[in-house]
């Protein structure tokens, strides 16, 4: 079983080859986010997002910026 840093190589040797792959950016950004690369994984999905609006990229940008976004103050200041 590949670990995630291997599947994360082989997607951007694909992408240096086919950086218009909309599909591999949008697997790596969502690679890049579980391993907590944040802007790694932001410019993939925006990458994503712009060669295919109509793709998953989108969602799961407009999702990953809600996540960042959110705030309880009741966190902060008990």
């Amino acid at each position: 079983m590949k670990t995630i840093e291997q599947e994360i190589e082989e997607l951007t040797a694909h992408l240096r080859a086919n950086p218009t792959d909309a599909d591999a950016l949008y697997r790596r950004g969502t690679l890049c986010w579980r391993l907590d690369r944040r802007a790694a994984a932001l410019s993939d999905l925006h990458a994503a997002a712009k060669l295919a609006p109509d793709g998953p990229a989108p969602a799961a940008l407009s999702h990953l910026n809600s996540i960042m976004a959110f705030f309880n103050p009741d966190i902060y200041n008990p």
